[in-house]
């Protein structure tokens, strides 16, 4: 059975998207584009690319930014008794 998913994956990324895609781009350069053409080429591109859409939503997401659970609490920076403070050096 694996092996005609992998064909059908082939046959699909390949062949079906190549032909939309070749559908489409036939239509850029013509004067009159055909709708029927261009909706045919787009219909050609959706399996490939509602899989590929599913697999980017579907992905784990990134860590979030910040310390990790694990990481020790960093400490603010301190700033040293002898400079002022930049509010009191303006004024």
């Amino acid at each position: 059975m694996k092996w005609w998913q992998t064909a059908w994956q082939l046959l699909r990324d390949i062949l079906l998207t190549g032909t939309g895609l070749a559908l489409i781009i036939s239509q850029i350069g013509t004067r009159e584009p055909s709708s029927v053409l261009i909706v045919a080429g787009l219909a050609l591109t959706v399996p490939a690319a509602a899989t590929h859409a599913a697999a980017v939503l579907s992905a784990p997401s990134p860590p979030a930014h910040g310390p990790s659970p694990s990481s020790p609490p960093s400490s603010p920076p301190s700033s040293s008794p002898s400079s002022p403070p930049a509010e009191a050096a303006h004024e």
